[in-house]
């Protein structure tokens, strides 16, 4: 009885470890993986009305980003024309700063090899959507 209870207990020990593990584990957060310099592999924008696709344009090879620690960056040869910027952000937001202008763009999705980030305008009747999709 006490072998049973004992093994029981180690089990149970066990699972939790390993349970306790996967929930304590830190998350990556994009500060852990955005640094470096990404390739912009594509921009689109698309506009709706009345929730409705009306229009979309697309654009590839849209050079490089490039993602510093000291929360600089440095566009090459892309959409934000070889700007120098500084940026900050969540899992969920990026704010990107140049200059006296500060952008807050939507973190789609994002992963070491891969993300996504957009900006919409809504207006009556309709919205507008950018969104941009890095590469490593």
């Amino acid at each position: 009885m006490i072998k049973k209870i004992f093994s029981t207990t180690i089990i149970l020990l066990f699972v939790t470890a390993i349970v306790m593990s996967g929930c304590s584990k830190e998350e990556e957060t994009i500060e852990n993986w955005i640094l470096g310099t990404w390739n912009v592999d594509k921009y689109v924008q698309q506009d709706f009305e009345d929730g409705k696709l009306t229009s979309e344009s697309e654009s590839t090879d849209q050079g490089k980003i490039v993602f510093r620690e000291d929360g600089t960056g440095e566009d090459i040869g892309g959409n934000f024309m070889g700007s120098v910027f500084t940026w900050t952000n969540t899992d969920k937001t990026l704010v990107l700063t140049q200059e006296q202008t500060t952008t807050s763009y939507d973190i789609e999705s994002y992963s070491t090899s891969n993300f996504v980030f957009s900006i919409s305008d809504t207006y009556p009747g309709g919205k507008s959507v950018e969104r941009w999709y890095f590469s490593k």
